[in-house]
């Protein structure tokens, strides 16, 4: 059967070179591309389109190729190719390596394109999940719709829309590294903000390092102590009323309402309420280096995401729901996961077993 699928393929192509005007010009075609139309199983007028269609993408290419050589820019050449930038960029390194116009490789992929129905999920998760980085809608997307739309797909279409714009420092390969604590609570992070959303607020959270939950915190007149000791006494509160847990550790800056910056009369270290208030609490206090906001990462990441969304809402409780239930990209960058449920994910062994013994009590 193949033989004479052969022979007359064979035959299509003689009887066309013979009616072409640039017959040198099709035989190569015919060699290089015979295995694809075989595999495809194309009849005569298939195959002859297939291959019109070819030499036109393989004469445009090498177009592209002499501009790129002349000292044109990328950017001014590989849309008038309909391919992506990284995909042009290696055509012409295969070009200049072997001097010849690359294959093309029709078993590639075809390019999708959104549907009308995929452009509506768009719009109905970003009203959703009041979300605009196209990673973060990606997998909010897959998490409560199930369907897989990728976020490069959805970067184009938020650009197109207005509701985004290009960023060259994105567009740099990046390698993410995740510094967090294996179990929730073991580390809590507090730092004060000055809210430029709020003129005259100053806002203080407690983190947890592992799960990148707000436990408490609020937006204050003044940053003061009292209101740091608050927050954290209302942290222990929460946590061992909702998971049975304890702080371990506790990472601040060494600022006045956290740190004692004098020396005492016997020339030793002073300690602030503060400290004084975790010691008695059996948490240990661990102040971060001057001037290197690094240490406290977790918090100064928060204060931008709070300046970034916080009027989308009334107040500042249902702001931290929102944050709590949102997807967090620090936690993962493949998978939905938010603050709420990696709390839960990463108790320590303890804490589950305290939880389990309340059912019965």
């Amino acid at each position: 059967m193949i033989f004479f699928v052969l022979s007359d393929l064979h035959l299509l192509f003689l009887l066309f070179l013979q009616h072409c005007s640039i017959p040198k010009l099709m035989h190569p075609y015919l060699e290089r591309y015979f295995y694809v139309i075989q595999c495809n199983n194309y009849d005569k007028q298939e195959a002859l389109a297939f291959l019109r269609m070819v030499r036109l993408k393989e004469r445009k290419l090498e177009w592209a190729f002499k501009q790129k050589d002349k000292g044109v820019q990328n950017k001014e050449i590989y849309p008038l190719l309909n391919v992506k930038k990284r995909r042009f960029q290696k055509l012409y390194a295969e070009y200049k390596m072997t001097g010849k116009v690359p294959k093309l490789n029709w078993n590639r992929r075809p390019i999708k394109y959104l549907t009308e129905e995929d452009k509506l999920l768009i719009d109905k998760a970003l009203i959703e999940s009041k979300l605009y980085g196209a990673v973060h809608l990606e997998l909010y997307i897959k998490k409560y719709y199930n369907k897989k739309i990728s976020h490069n797909k959805i970067h184009d279409y938020l650009i197109r829309k207005g509701t985004s714009k290009e960023d060259k420092e994105k567009k740099k390969q990046r390698i993410y590294r995740f510094y967090q604590r294996e179990h929730s609570f073991s580390l809590g992070h507090l730092d004060w903000h000055v809210s430029k959303c709020i003129p005259g607020k100053q806002v203080c959270v407690l983190i947890d390092d592992a799960g990148r939950k707000i436990i408490s915190g609020g937006e204050f007149n003044n940053a003061l102590e009292d209101y740091a000791i608050q927050i954290v006494k209302d942290g222990i509160k929460i946590i061992w009323k909702e998971y049975s847990s304890v702080w371990k550790q506790m990472n601040t800056d060494k600022g006045s309402q956290f740190y004692a910056n004098k020396k005492d009369s016997e020339g030793e270290k002073s300690k602030s309420r503060f400290e004084l208030f975790l010691e008695a609490q059996g948490i240990k206090h661990i102040p971060s280096r001057r001037n290197h906001p690094q240490t406290n990462g977790k918090n100064e990441r928060w204060f931008r995401t709070y300046e970034e969304n916080r009027m989308k809402f009334k107040t500042f409780k249902d702001f931290i729901v929102w944050y709590n239930d949102k997807i967090h990209l620090g936690l993962s960058r493949k998978e939905g996961i938010t603050p709420n449920e990696a709390i839960g994910f990463k108790l320590q062994p303890e804490a589950i077993l305290g939880l389990f013994f309340r059912r019965f009590e």
